[in-house]
């Protein structure tokens, strides 16, 4: 039988991946969804546990939670609606037909901060501080809904990670061209990969990618964690410059990517990312 996922060159073969978990009543439940869902509950968890380590309130997560969950997913949305040319404001309400920008749900987070911090009378750098290791963790388990979607990959290849893909089971977001023994997407070649009558596109898993990232800057955090008051902000000095490094790497592999006049967006925003996180670091380092 043919495996729906098959790293090749690790010799993993996953039989069968379905994107639908269930159905209820004849509505589909999405693993992505099912992914989400956990990913907040889990960084909503890291988070409250961070404030009763570092001596605050429990309460300011339990309050910022719910307003923090429906903006940051709001601005996912609409900066994945503003870069797609084939979309407009009106199908903004159509979560289900996909569609949501990573940085739109992290700047539309530090808006939704910004005023509740000024609310709370909370420094703004002590609250994502703390939020900081629960965004990471959300990352890490949501990007696995990618997976199951057959979604956020990158370019072809064959290194150690290549990630095999029935052509029929890809999630489209662009153009794609069918040529002889050739699968073209966004303007990038895929050779079609036949293998007992059933046709591949073998991939970078930059969705793989990305999740170990994160987990890798997950575990640093950790361990500066007993050593984070040196100056508020350092945590999110430290993930706005290690997010922005990776997702600037991986980006470069990806082929689904949204442009802002020829150049992509993510990438453009990784690298204010960075500088950002430079400044956070400078300004605290002359306070000091």
């Amino acid at each position: 039988m043919s495996p729906d996922i098959w790293f090749y060159n690790l010799g993993i073969k996953i039989e069968h991946v379905r994107n639908v978990a269930f159905s209820i009543g004849g509505f589909d439940v999405y693993f992505y969804g099912i992914f989400m869902a956990l990913a907040i509950m889990a960084g909503y968890a890291f988070a409250v546990h961070d404030a009763k380590m570092r001596g605050y309130d429990p309460n300011l997560v339990h309050d910022f939670v719910l307003p923090g969950v429906v903006v940051s997913l709001c601005f996912a949305r609409l900066g994945y609606i503003i870069f797609d040319p084939d979309l407009t404001i009106l199908d903004f309400l159509l979560f289900r037909n996909g569609g949501l920008q990573v940085y739109g749900s992290i700047v539309g987070g530090i808006i939704c901060i910004f005023v509740y911090t000024k609310i709370k009378k909370v420094g703004f750098l002590e609250f994502t501080d703390i939020c900081i290791r629960g965004l990471l963790t959300g990352q890490i388990i949501g990007r696995w809904g990618n997976f199951f979607n057959r979604e956020a990959f990158g370019r072809a290849t064959d290194g150690l990670f290549a990630m095999r893909m029935k052509l029929d089971q890809v999630k489209i977001v662009g153009n794609v061209i069918k040529e002889q023994g050739m699968y073209i997407y966004n303007g990038a070649k895929y050779p079609i990969i036949d293998w007992e009558g059933t046709s591949y596109i073998q991939v970078h898993p930059t969705f793989l990618y990305e999740a170990l990232w994160n987990l890798g800057l997950l575990l640093l955090l950790t361990i500066l964690y007993k050593k984070s008051k040196d100056f508020k902000g350092r945590f999110t000095a430290i993930y706005f410059i290690g997010y922005g490094i990776g997702r600037f790497w991986i980006e470069n592999l990806r082929t689904d990517q949204l442009k802002f006049m020829g150049l992509p967006i993510s990438m453009l925003l990784s690298l204010f990312f960075v500088i950002v996180g430079i400044v956070i670091i400078c300004i605290n380092h002359n306070k000091n």
